[in-house]
């Protein structure tokens, strides 16, 4: 199955350029969510903005702003997150090496920079890495376990096919 792409960008020359393009993805387009969101319905809008700094060092500055249906882990019912996702990414080109990164001080990831980046990808692993771990409802209630379950226990059964 292909991905979809959306726009295609030459990231160094669109950093070069202080390039703009924005849009909106609707949330089932986007395959690898479809295991971590409850539904997917709606639409997340996106903005990738390029830059390029006095120091020549380049830049991707994508934001997605949408809801997604995800599933609480308390009480297993649909919820609705609000996404707002804002990152920055530091264009290295092919075939140089990238910086080592500095976790704490770093404001931006490093990523090899191609004169053909697709940006519907990049918009969705920035989806991916904005999710919680563990989405959860402010409060809510665990989910009440089946009520005329029979027998108690799950062997009870087997006790009645025994031969004596």
């Amino acid at each position: 199955m292909d991905l979809p792409t959306g726009p295609v960008i030459d990231g160094l020359g669109f950093a070069r350029d202080g390039g703009r393009l924005a849009g909106a993805v609707s949330v089932n387009a986007l395959l690898r969510l479809a295991d971590v969101v409850s539904d997917d319905s709606g639409i997340l809008d996106w903005c990738v903005l390029g830059e390029r700094q006095a120091d020549g060092k380049s830049y991707l500055h994508v934001t997605v702003v949408g809801e997604l249906h995800l599933r609480c882990q308390r009480c297993l019912e649909t919820m609705v997150w609000q996404l707002q996702a804002e990152s920055s990414l530091q264009l290295v080109a092919s075939g140089k090496e990238l910086p080592d990164v500095d976790l704490i001080e770093e404001v931006a990831d490093p990523i090899v920079a191609e004169k053909e980046m697709a940006l519907l990808p990049l918009v969705e692993d920035e989806v991916l890495l904005a999710l919680p771990i563990a989405p959860r409802h402010e409060t809510c209630e665990l989910p009440a376990p089946a009520r005329d379950i029979g027998d108690k226990s799950p062997f009870a059964r087997l006790a009645k096919l025994r031969i004596v």
